[in-house]
């Protein structure tokens, strides 16, 4: 899979070499299983399936364990996820949906569930930087920052938080509703919007 992304965002490009190299490695042949199974008590609603560097989980009830490598970690609601410097990690959701974490990264995996929409993966990244891919059908996914979301359903994306709170989001296919509390900016292929705080999110520009 080749995508072309905008030559601004050139510190992007670890995600897309990072990715094609864990799909040589045949590390996303994972079995699915279906979103209604991780509503189930005590049911995993993802895997971590690679680590380079350190890579930890915290679990909701304090304990850490790490992935070095290789593996297949169970991922539960809850879930705090970090990458230390120098590091990278790729996680699986059971619905399909793939998120490759940059050094430095940390984000809590959470869901919601709404009359008439149904379920909703929700990350909250409060630092770092996320690839995200939700192609191939209907997954819905939205990711919290200190200052923005960005709500998605068959995209690819990515994501970066710096240490101040603004994002920078990277549309690279699909589109993106990135919206603060000032208002949400539909984000199409290959443009980027920002979003500071106490501010509307920039217009979308290559």
């Amino acid at each position: 899979m080749t995508v072309k992304e905008p030559t601004e965002v050139a510190h992007h490009t670890w995600t897309q070499q990072t990715f094609m190299f864990l799909c040589l490695l045949g590390l996303f042949w994972l079995p699915l299983n279906s979103v209604d199974r991780a509503f189930a008590a005590g049911e995993a609603v993802g895997t971590a399936t690679n680590a380079i560097g350190g890579f930890m989980v915290v679990r909701s009830d304090g304990i850490e364990e790490q992935l070095e490598g290789k593996g297949a970690l169970p991922l539960f609601e809850g879930d705090v996820l970090r990458t230390e410097g120098s590091s990278q990690a790729m996680i699986e959701f059971n619905n399909g949906i793939k998120v490759a974490l940059n050094e430095n990264t940390m984000f809590t995996i959470l869901s919601r569930w709404e009359k008439g929409k149904g379920f909703t993966r929700v990350l909250r990244l409060k630092h770092g930087e996320v690839w995200v891919d939700t192609q191939g059908g209907p997954k819905p996914l939205e990711i919290e920052t200190p200052v923005a979301t960005a709500a998605v359903k068959g995209t690819e994306f990515d994501l970066l938080v710096s240490p101040d709170g603004q994002s920078t989001l990277t549309v690279i296919s699909g589109v993106v509703e990135f919206g603060t509390a000032f208002g949400t900016c539909p984000i199409k292929t290959s443009k980027i919007s920002y979003g500071n705080r106490g501010k509307k999110c920039t217009k979308p520009t290559y």
